[in-house]
Parts: C-alpha cells; sequence; structure tokens
C-alpha cells in the first residue's frame, strides 16, 4: 500500500475551529451590544450569532523560501480549476462555511485546487476544507480518490474583523502536515518534504451573513 493509500485510510474527518486569543472581542461590535440589551430587557439568554460564509477567497502567499527550494529542485506548483494566481497569491473560491460567532469554530470549504509536478509525475490536491477548530486544511487528492489533511494552520496571531456583511482573517500561518510530507515525498521520490515546512501565508476574505440563535 503506497505512502498516500495509508495516509487516506487513516486520516479522519477534520472540523474547523479558530482558537484565536482576543478573536472574540475584536469583532464583538453592535451584535454583542444589541445581545446585551435584549437580556437586560428581556431577562432571556443571549444569543449566539452563527456567521455564514456566502463567497469569497482564501488566499495563499507561498513562502518564498519554500518556493526558491521546490524550483531549484524541479518540483513546480500551480493552480488548477477554480484557483487564480496573481502577484498577491493564489485565491481559492470560498463555495460556503458557518462559524461560531462566539467560540469562531467552523468550517470554510473551497472549490480549486493546486497541482505539484516534478519529474515527468503529477499530484493534484483540491476542494480544501478549513478547519478553525483544529487549525487544519484537509484536501481532495485526486491520484488517491480521497481527503487527506495536507497543512496545519497557526491561528494564534490571527486577526478577526467582522461587519454585518464582510469577514476578514488575516495573519495565519501555513505549514505542512508530517503525514502530506511523507506522502508527497513517497509520490514523488524525494526527501524535500518535511513536516512542518513553512508553506505560507493565508487571508480569508468572505462575504457572510450573520445569523442569531
Amino acid at each position: 500500500m503506497s505512502v498516500l493509500r495509508t495516509l487516506a485510510v487513516t486520516a479522519t474527518a477534520v472540523v474547523v475551529t479558530i482558537p484565536i486569543a482576543g478573536a472574540t472581542a475584536a469583532h464583538a461590535g453592535s451584535t454583542h451590544h444589541q445581545a446585551r440589551g435584549h437580556h437586560a430587557a428581556a431577562g432571556a439568554k443571549a444569543s449566539t450569532p452563527i456567521i455564514v460564509l456566502k463567497s469569497g477567497t482564501t488566499r495563499l502567499t507561498l513562502d518564498k523560501g519554500t518556493a526558491g527550494a521546490l524550483t531549484a529542485n524541479g518540483v513546480a506548483v500551480a493552480p488548477v480549476s477554480e484557483a487564480k494566481a496573481s502577484a498577491a497569491g493564489i485565491s481559492f473560491p470560498i463555495q460556503g462555511g458557518r462559524i461560531n460567532g462566539k467560540s469562531l469554530g467552523g468550517t470554510i470549504t473551497h472549490s480549486g485546487g493546486l497541482k505539484f509536478t516534478a519529474g515527468g509525475k503529477s499530484l493534484t490536491i483540491r476542494d480544501f476544507t478549513v478547519s478553525t477548530t483544529k487549525g487544519t486544511l484537509t484536501a481532495w487528492v485526486d491520484e488517491v480518490g480521497a481527503r487527506i489533511p495536507v497543512l496545519n494552520l497557526k491561528l494564534g496571531k490571527a486577526k478577526v474583523k467582522l461587519t454585518a456583511k464582510h469577514l476578514t482573517v488575516s495573519g495565519i500561518q501555513a505549514t505542512l502536515q508530517k503525514g502530506a510530507a511523507q506522502a508527497l515525498n513517497g509520490f514523488f521520490s524525494t526527501n524535500l518534504f518535511k513536516g512542518g515546512l513553512p508553506i505560507g501565508k493565508v487571508v480569508v476574505n468572505a462575504s457572510v451573513t450573520v445569523l442569531h440563535h
């Protein structure tokens, strides 16, 4: 059984959460004040806002050192399907998602993906699901026919800005998961990929609706 197949079989479903210190305070504008006012007037429990993501993009800006090392070793990385490359990075369309406005736990789903090519072989990962709870990103791997964990997302320094119609999360650092590194090394017959390898910075820009329950 190949490393990719083994990883796919043992991977568990990932649910996303954003444990960002101080994030709740950062986005707790008028919606939370309104909830407290309602609580005081009616004596009811304050509602929990649910952030529903409708559209937008998640942009990955590749780490310059890692990008240079990949290029030097003959590994090309390119966007596929709906993903778009620009001077700022590679953007992946947001398909949907729901995030708890208090705990900031939830999921964000995407279309598009990335294609790795080296030595006459190619590997495509697509349809990313970001978990803000566990700080992970999983992807569907075409060559395996399964979803596997790919990136760890460092969210401790992330900054959240939320209005009634828009959500921005910046300051997210992405690193390669150990299992994904082993799978890539096995597939391309190299030792270039390592767990913890810096992948780049991630920024989420989404159109949202804020619901109260």
